[in-house]
């Protein structure tokens, strides 16, 4: 039985970032498609808007990062020092690395803005991504955001 009880626990430790970071990235691509490409840009496809912001990027960054933590945080690092290094590596990947992939999409599609507006854009990407990143790592690593999963079931 304890072994079973192992399982489950390793499980839990692996699915979490997961689960967690694409949680956070489609919210926050959501809330992107929203500010930027229905209220201050609503020209263009909304179905390509949609499938760009959601299921490319959202999808694609959060499970992503979920899989950066769990090769580069989990089992080497915890508390306030994982806490860190998760929002440097929600900034690298989604503010850095995503946000200059789809700057340069952009330019092309100007959906959302990147044309008229490029510090915008980049700017509500990169900070988008400092927020994630500590809303990430604190459910992840802190007794009170482990505690807030575990009454969720996640």
């Amino acid at each position: 039985m304890p072994e079973n009880v192992l399982i489950e626990d390793t499980g839990k430790l692996f699915i979490r970032p997961l689960i967690v970071s694409l949680g956070f990235s489609v919210i926050g691509e959501f809330l992107l498609l929203i500010l930027y490409g229905i209220i201050l840009f609503p020209d263009g496809n909304m179905i390509y808007k949609v499938l760009w912001t959601l299921g490319f990027c959202g999808i694609g960054m959060g499970a992503t990062l979920g899989t950066s933590i769990n090769l580069f945080i989990i089992g080497r690092y915890s508390g306030l020092k994982a806490i860190l290094l998760t929002i440097l590596l929600a900034f690298l990947i989604m503010g850095v690395a995503c946000d200059l992939l789809c700057l340069n999409l952009d330019l092309h599609f100007n959906y959302f803005g990147a044309q008229t507006h490029p510090l915008l854009f980049s700017a509500g990407g990169m900070l988008g991504s400092l927020i994630a990143g500590a809303g990430i790592g604190g459910l992840l690593f802190s007794k009170t955001g482990q505690s807030i999963m575990e009454r969720l079931g996640i």
